[in-house]
């Protein structure tokens, strides 16, 4: 059995973590640049706001409901992150950290210590919150997919209360639930790759894991016959103990103000570089380039006037 626990809104929630004044805040999270929407809380979400949405795009919607926009801190998202992961090695040693906000367990040979997988998924959630102060979701299946599955169905639907497990439901039960959810919520199933799942008659999580395995090969390759095994409870996929090293690194971030000091620029450049550098170093890489760029804010448009004329 595979557990995937995943921290809901993360950023936001660290955030909030931190600033209990943010709490039932409407609040989003915003890239490197100060450009765009990278994390969202429910509050946000309810008023339509897409992910990756641009934060000028916003203003007003922010005005009309006190959106409170922050600045990403990936220092703290980092730290935050090993806290969670901490936590859940006291459940098990055998762990996948998948994403900064998102762990596969393996766990069946400690389920009966809690009773079953959904009072462990309780535990799971009630010493994350209190020892991290983060709010974590958690799902239970046969195979690394059918967890990721689980793990949606916990945090969209109020039914779970945070916690699904798909061995404790009956055929006809998990049928039922996958026939609900849209093939694109699936694990590696992109939107370019639903559209042509689509085409197929396939529209459903319960479509997919009915098709016939050899024709996903024919039309999609080795990866979607894996993945519709796997929502059918056959595990083609392993726990990876440790992460590919990252073949690009960046480090960038706005300045507060406009800058028109060439010596404060060329400290931030160094600034960066050294942090690029310490990244570098700890996955124990080299680099085969490096890429420096500054630019304007691109949304000031009497900025990108001057440039033209000159």
């Amino acid at each position: 059995m595979f557990a995937l626990v995943d921290v809901n809104n993360f950023y936001v929630s660290c955030e909030r973590a931190f600033n209990p004044r943010l709490a039932d805040v409407p609040v989003v999270v915003l890239s490197n640049n100060d450009g765009c929407a990278v994390a969202r809380s429910n509050e946000v979400k309810a008023l339509g706001v897409k992910m990756g949405a641009p934060w000028f795009k916003m203003k007003d919607l922010a005005r009309e409901h006190g959106i409170v926009a922050l600045s990403s801190n990936y220092t703290l998202y980092g730290d935050m992150s090993n806290r969670v992961v901490s936590v859940l090695r006291e459940f098990s040693p055998d762990i996948e950290v998948y994403s900064i906000d998102e762990s596969f367990l393996r766990v069946e040979t400690l389920v009966h210590l809690h009773g079953d997988a959904t009072a462990m998924g309780h535990v799971m959630r009630e010493r994350v919150r209190r020892w991290t102060g983060l709010p974590v979701c958690a799902g239970f299946g046969a195979t690394k997919t059918l967890a990721k599955f689980a793990n949606h169905l916990a945090k969209k639907n109020p039914f779970f209360d945070g916690v699904c497990d798909l061995s404790s439901m009956t055929h006809s039960e998990l049928n039922g639930w996958m026939a609900k959810i849209e093939v694109g919520e699936v694990w590696g199933v992109g939107r370019r790759i639903a559209a042509r799942l689509e085409t197929m008659g396939v529209r459903t999580v319960l479509d997919l894991a009915t098709t016939d395995l050899k024709a996903l090969r024919v039309q999609f390759g080795v990866v979607m016959e894996r993945t519709a095994s796997e929502l059918r409870g056959v595990s083609c996929l392993e726990l990876e103990d440790l992460a590919d090293p990252k073949q690009q690194i960046m480090a960038s971030r706005s300045f507060g103000s406009m800058v028109r000091d060439i010596a404060e620029i060329s400290e931030a450049v160094s600034w960066h570089i050294d942090r690029a550098a310490e990244k570098l170093r700890s996955q124990g890489s080299v680099a085969g380039a490096v890429y420096v760029f500054v630019q304007t804010n691109r949304f000031r448009q009497s900025d990108l006037l001057a440039l033209t004329e000159n």
